[in-house]
Parts: C-alpha cells; sequence; structure tokens
C-alpha cells in the first residue's frame, strides 16, 4: 500500500466509476450494489457520489479530512488494470474504493 494524500487521490479517482466495500470497525462488511464517483475536494473534506441507476434518497459519501487516518492507494499482485483506494477513518472504518484507476504520480 501507498500513502497518498487527498489531492493525489482526488486526481486518481477522477472520472472513473468504482466500486465500493465498506468494512466497519466492528467487523460488518458491506458491499455496495451502487457505483460511486468523485464529487468533489475541497479544504475540509473528498465527497464521493452515487451514480445512476442508484436511488435517489443514496447520500453521497463525505469523509472530513480531519477525520481520516490515511488514504492509500495500492493494486493487487494478480490485478493488471484494477487498483483501490483506501480511505481509512480515525474510528476505525475502512471505505475500499476499486476500478481501473491510473498509479499515483511519484
Amino acid at each position: 500500500m501507498k500513502p497518498i494524500d487527498p489531492t493525489t487521490a482526488a486526481q486518481i479517482l477522477a472520472d472513473v466509476s468504482l466500486n465500493l466495500i465498506r468494512r466497519g470497525a466492528d467487523g460488518s462488511l458491506i458491499l455496495s450494489m451502487d457505483h460511486w464517483r468523485l464529487g468533489s475536494l475541497t479544504d475540509e473534506a473528498i465527497t464521493l457520489i452515487p451514480e445512476p441507476p442508484a436511488p435517489p434518497e443514496t447520500a453521497p459519501l463525505v469523509f472530513l479530512l480531519h477525520e481520516l487516518e490515511s488514504i492509500t492507494w495500492d493494486r493487487l499482485a494478480k490485478q493488471q488494470t484494477r487498483s483501490q483506494v483506501r480511505f481509512r477513518l480515525k474510528n476505525g472504518d475502512l471505505h475500499t474504493f476499486s476500478g481501473r484507476l491510473p498509479d499515483p504520480q511519484e
């Protein structure tokens, strides 16, 4: 896993349809049936929005930067085109977004 900053995460996630797996600090595991896309990056938060055909009541995911423990990028050994960006929150929750993501710039 490679640590990345919010700006790099936003660059990597831009214009890519993403899958989402949420692992709660309590051990819960949820695979989102919706696809996600980068909404915005501000000085306070990074926001991901659900793509249609997600139900209209599906709320965006807003990650407040001060609540993040880390953001990392990685590509699994057997994957050639898909990689992952992980948002680890200070409360122990982990959100993993995967898709055809570019490598972070060195």
